[in-house]
């Protein structure tokens, strides 16, 4: 077997290219996810073109075996507070597994990392207890945080769990694009609270949220196209943000949505505002964007409450995902006394 890895530019790509990969990743999801819908081919090339945001770079390689495309790497870099990390996410055609496809995508993709700055390699979205798991602790990955991926079908869901009036001495306020003036530094320091989120042992580390990254990011949103919502809870007394939640959608997605942060700020716990905030922004998405029809999230598998939270708004958890790290040394001493491929 001669496998083949080159690089894979999308923007020169044809619409053979993309069928390739959309029917390589139909492939792997029904190993690898079971539970999850059938993509569709237009809300797969979405995907695939929407990079993160928070994410400085992507780079990406395919693994061909005599012409046919077998693997896949994407390499992404994040910015900012993670700067040191890559984020890689491989996919192998289920029948050419354990052939050492993957860990050659892997050597391939991580190549030059180490003079971007990057010495630590990431991993997400493994499903637990799948070929992924057991590939990655071959390779000395380390599990470092467990996730669960939750959705909420917009057809199947009971439109009345989301009417919720904030409590009294709340206000609900909500915008698209860019926060008021008068909002936005109170909005910032809430979106801070994150950093009380369960968090494993990931070495993750979430942005530090001042006026001017909030609109950074703003901009960031507008010139790649997404629409950003935000709903937040103010505290009538004190006028400032005590809760948020985040929802973005992407223009190359016309039918699903992403749901990102929320956050209650200490002090204001206990109240009902995550699932108030949260219903609002069902209320507001559904009654603008009719066509979606699903909303993705993930939350810590150990945040029990906000996973409650999200089954009353009308998520259901699909699986759990575990998020690896592994050092680059170690993969590169793997690599040169050949331990990764035996």
């Amino acid at each position: 077997m001669a496998i083949s890895i080159l690089p894979f530019d999308i923007d020169s790509a044809s619409r053979e290219d993309f069928t390739e990969h959309h029917e390589l990743a139909l492939a792997a999801f029904a190993v690898d996810r079971p539970d999850a819908p059938l993509i569709d081919f237009e809300t797969f090339v979405g995907r695939l073109r929407a990079i993160p945001p928070g994410v400085a770079g992507q780079r990406i390689w395919t693994a061909h075996d005599e012409g046919r495309l077998v693997g896949s790497v994407v390499v992404q870099l994040p910015r900012l507070e993670n700067t040191r990390a890559a984020v890689v996410d491989i996919r192998v055609q289920p029948a050419m597994r354990r052939h050492g496809i993957g860990t050659k995508l892997l050597q391939v993709g991580t190549e030059g990392l180490r003079e971007a700055g990057r010495d630590i390699v990431v991993g997400r979205g493994i499903t637990a207890g799948g070929d992924g798991e057991g590939w990655a602790n071959r390779l000395g990955f380390a599990t470092v945080q467990k996730i669960v991926l939750q959705t909420l079908q917009v057809a199947e869901s009971d439109y009345t769990r989301w009417e919720i009036a904030p409590p009294r001495g709340y206000l609900l306020v909500q915008w698209k694009g860019t926060a008021p003036d008068d909002l936005v530094e109170s909005y910032a320091g809430a979106r801070n609270s994150i950093r009380d989120a369960p968090a494993g042992e990931s070495g993750y580390q979430h942005p530090v949220w001042t006026v001017e990254r909030v609109r950074h990011a703003e901009d960031d949103a507008r010139n790649r196209g997404v629409e950003h919502r935000v709903s937040v809870i103010v505290h009538q007394e004190s006028k400032a943000v005590v809760a948020l939640t985040v929802l973005e959608a992407f223009p190359h997605l016309r039918t699903t949505a992403f749901q990102q942060d929320t956050v209650v700020v200490p002090g204001h716990r206990g109240r009902g505002l995550g699932r108030c905030v949260k219903s609002a922004m069902m209320r507001w998405l559904t009654a603008e964007r009719p066509e979606i029809g699903l909303v993705v999230t993930n939350t810590a598998a150990d945040n029990n409450f906000m996973i409650q939270v999200n089954h009353d708004v009308g998520y259901l958890t699909r699986r759990t995902m575990l998020t690896v790290e592994a050092d680059l040394t170690d993969l590169e001493s793997r690599w040169a006394d050949g331990r990764a491929y035996r």
